[in-house]
């Protein structure tokens, strides 16, 4: 699995610590069409080269900061998993299909940043057809 925090996502997070700015209370969880289901974009591409899916009715998903749970071993690194999160039924197809997700700074994303990306831990892309249901479980892993 591609996993990468790219310099727009890590301008976010120094911003919170060392620097002492304003944590984020809510990320929001999107879908991405863009790259290979076994990459992800470089550490210099934004937002805007994470395509989202297109499924009828398709929309990002808030996730708390509480929703994180508690912070563990990774392979090589410290790691922590958001609830499960449950995108709506798609009420048409998606014509993209789906390689990962994406964490961005807010709901819309026209203007937004992107935290962290990810493929899927099977690395295989997914295309939505009407009335298929997607579920995620985010999990986020720092390395050492």
């Amino acid at each position: 699995m591609a996993e990468i925090f790219p310099d727009e996502g890590l301008d976010i997070i120094l911003n919170i610590f060392p620097k002492g700015g304003t944590n984020l209370t809510t990320t929001y969880l999107g879908l991405h069409s863009a790259f290979t289901a076994s990459t992800v974009g470089s550490s210099s591409q934004t937002l805007t080269s994470y395509t989202e899916t297109d499924f009828a009715s398709y929309a990002a998903q808030s996730i708390l900061a509480a929703s994180w749970g508690a912070i563990g071993a990774g392979t090589g690194g410290r790691l922590t998993t958001a609830a499960q999160v449950t995108f709506p039924t798609a009420t048409g197809p998606s014509s993209l299909s789906i390689k990962g997700f994406h964490l961005r700074n807010q709901a819309t994303f026209a203007g937004g940043k992107c935290i962290f990306a990810a493929n899927f831990d099977d690395v295989t892309a997914v295309t939505i057809a009407t009335n298929d249901v997607i579920k995620v479980t985010p999990t986020i892993q720092y390395n050492n």
